[in-house]
């Protein structure tokens, strides 16, 4: 896929052994600014805000409300954001699932499609596990085609063989022909053509010959699959042979590296930001510069790191905001904030 920057090439020839004589100089509050985006929601559990950039530059903001996704958008880079407003299809109950008194609208991810429009996915949930054990996770979308502003009516994605998919709680991946490739939390990767419907497993198996689910599945400038899940595993044949990296700094520690994101830039290096656990501190940040391959081990950068930052499941969410800048949006206590951030200081180019 194509990137939506032009920006000059870097020079790669300088391999990453050199890396570890960088030494990050440790960041300062002065230069820390995040700006509130949406002060308690009022979710009543999973606020989890998501956030990606549409082709004309303005970013949008996903999270969950009382009961429906809200968002927001900023046409200025994130320094300012738009009142938030609701995604009224997502509150609505999908005619496939009963009516049943315990349900919850839980949120996925937000997506900027190749062809200009952006897409939400989430989750409507209805549980009855204490009456008759009844419960259904639908997997739901909507598109909308004016950076956010409308968005059509929901649709739904599956049942297959009479189950829902579940929860996607990463990006989802264009993906040729029109399909999107969805990282989906306990099973194979599917692809999916919205136009017909229709699905089909997209298998991942690592040397361990096992097949994995992901949480997120990206492409890098220079075309290569990253897979993060149980493992973190790389393809450079469109998938169909994967291998094992050794030495993510972000590596699962028993969680199936649900609090981490991958951030592929337009230069070609790949940056993983992430927190663990629910009493995490600050934004972590690390870098590839050789298309995944290897990681820069040993030179984290720890943005805020007095502040509790929720990671667990979502982690924070980055995205490239222009060839000098990235933006992550997190949650902070009830609090959903942006914070714009230099590329170098976190992922220094060689």
């Amino acid at each position: 896929m194509a990137s939506p920057f032009r920006f000059p090439a870097r020079n790669r020839s300088l391999t990453l052994a050199l890396l570890p004589a960088l030494v990050l100089a440790p960041p300062s509050q002065a230069q820390d600014a995040p700006v509130t985006v949406a002060a308690s929601p009022k979710a009543g559990g999973h606020i989890h805000p998501s956030l990606c950039r549409a082709k004309d530059g303005t970013l949008v903001i996903v999270y969950k409300g009382h009961q429906v996704l809200m968002r927001t958008r900023s046409t200025d880079g994130g320094k300012t954001w738009e009142q938030p407003e609701a995604i009224a299809t997502s509150a609505k109950r999908p005619d496939v699932i009963r009516e049943v008194k315990k349900f919850e609208v839980y949120p996925g991810t937000a997506d900027a499609l190749p062809d200009g429009r952006l897409l939400v996915t989430w989750n409507y949930i209805a549980d009855d596990k204490a009456g008759d054990g009844y419960y259904e996770r639908a997997l739901l979308y909507t598109l909308s085609a004016d950076q956010g502003r409308t968005w059509t009516e929901q649709k739904l994605i599956g049942p297959v063989a009479g189950k829902h998919l579940g929860a996607v709680r990463h990006n989802v991946l264009p993906w040729s022909k029109g399909r999107w490739l969805l990282p989906l939390r306990s099973l194979p990767p599917r692809l999916f053509d919205p136009r017909k419907g229709e699905l089909e497993v997209f298998p991942i198996k690592g040397p361990d010959e096992k097949q994995h689910a992901v949480q997120q599945i990206v492409r890098t400038a220079k075309g290569t699959l990253l897979a993060m899940g149980p493992v973190f595993l790389r393809s450079t044949d469109e998938g169909r042979t994967w291998a094992a990296v050794a030495n993510f700094p972000a590596a699962p520690d028993g969680d199936n590296a649900e609090g981490r994101y991958l951030t592929p830039l337009s230069d070609g290096r790949v940056l993983v930001t992430w927190g663990v656990g629910t009493a995490n501190k600050g934004l972590r940040y690390n870098f590839s510069a050789d298309d995944g391959q290897t990681w820069n081990t040993g030179h984290t950068v720890t943005l805020l790191p007095e502040t509790s930052i929720a990671a667990r499941y979502y982690s924070a969410r980055t995205v490239q905001l222009d060839d000098q800048h990235i933006g992550t949006v997190y949650l902070s206590g009830s609090t959903v904030y942006f914070l714009k951030v230099r590329i170098d200081r976190v992922a220094r180019a060689p």
